[in-house]
């Protein structure tokens, strides 16, 4: 059922998902669904959590916090619409946690010889400029001719964060 439910919400984002048209897109029955899932909230925080293993399978091999806002980036852009519901308030709503952003830390503690605390706000800046500049590409809002220099900014920007924070700065 979570593959129908990422299907529906691929065509027609968080409203085209009900308990009844997931029971018709997975071929089964309502009673069904009700079965697997309390309400339409389980079926949004199930899917979440698929794209959040997801992203984590895209995150886990990588050797740096560059490399991590780098593949986190690359994912958004790949899967906006994903992006859009891990994104989006329904998040907080459904209250799926955020275990790749605690994976950052505790990664970025141990790269730069730091407490998770100490780096907390290292990792939520690369989260901030991941986010942002694939919102913009996303968007379409960047004239073409700036997506290059956008792309390599991100990954220059982070690169100086991290030298930073490798000084101690």
């Amino acid at each position: 059922m979570p593959s129908a439910a990422r299907k529906l919400f691929l065509k027609g984002g968080e409203n085209a998902i009900s308990m009844r048209t997931l029971a018709k897109a997975a071929r089964t029955n309502t009673p069904a669904v009700y079965r697997r899932f309390k309400n339409r909230k389980d079926i949004l925080g199930a899917l979440m959590r698929r794209i959040q293993q997801d992203l984590s399978q895209v995150v886990e091999p990588c050797g740096s916090l560059q490399e991590i806002c780098q593949r986190y980036f690359e994912f958004l852009l790949a899967h906006p619409h994903e992006y859009q519901l891990v994104n989006s308030g329904l998040f907080t709503a459904v209250d799926a946690g955020r275990p790749n952003l605690e994976l950052l830390k505790k990664r970025s503690a141990q790269w730069l010889g730091r407490s998770e605390e100490d780096c907390t706000g290292l990792v939520l800046a690369g989260w901030a400029l991941s986010h942002g500049t694939a919102t913009l590409l996303i968007s379409k809002a960047v004239p073409p001719a700036y997506e290059a220099k956008l792309r390599t900014t991100l990954a220059e920007t982070m690169d100086l964060l991290v030298r930073n924070a490798m000084r101690g700065s």
